[in-house]
């Protein structure tokens, strides 16, 4: 076997460093050039021995009463959904929902998210942000607290709708661990 010449070197070591960023890059640009937002969590059960320690998050943005939220037309399993979101007190919420990204207003944000289940007008989404890596042994404290609704989730929304989850929050404060 030869020795690698300097071009082959130089490949060599970039080449996974392109690949690595090609895969993170959209996700640290939500979290760095996004608007932060305030989401209340609701309960979920989640068990899943393969995955670690998580928590899965369910919020209120996610079941969507199309009767009480105005929206552009029916929506079926599979569709992208965009949502409007306007901050009310302390958490963000729905406005409107539509099959095509509004236009930006001061005040709101746009979130992309998609359905995972409609019938008549009750619409459940992903918003991409239904998962929670926490140290091991922590999950049951923090589904807990998710039980006594004391959880909220700080979350970036990017201008072209993709969100990701920076932080979880119990009473208005860090988890602590």
């Amino acid at each position: 076997m030869r020795p690698l010449n300097k071009k082959e070197l130089v490949l060599t070591i970039l080449f996974p460093l392109i690949v690595i960023t090609i895969f993170f890059a959209p996700k640290l640009f939500t979290l760095s050039q996004g608007e932060n937002i305030v989401l209340k969590v609701e309960p979920v059960d989640p068990r899943d021995m393969f995955r670690g320690d998580y928590v899965a998050l369910s919020y209120e943005i996610s079941r969507l009463d199309l009767d009480q939220i105005p929206s552009d037309s029916n929506y079926s399993t599979g569709d992208t959904i965009y949502a409007t979101l306007s901050k009310k007190e302390k958490y963000w919420s729905i406005d409107s929902v539509s099959h095509t990204k509004p236009l930006s207003k001061s005040g709101e944000v746009r979130m992309k998210g998609t359905v995972t289940s409609a019938y008549d007008n009750m619409v459940i989404v992903e918003w991409g942000i239904e998962s929670y890596f926490v140290p091991e042994g922590k999950g049951k404290i923090i589904e807990s607290q998710i039980n006594s609704g004391n959880v909220s989730a700080i979350v970036a929304v990017d201008s072209k709708g993709s969100s990701v989850l920076k932080e979880l929050r119990i009473n208005d404060g860090p988890l602590g661990f």
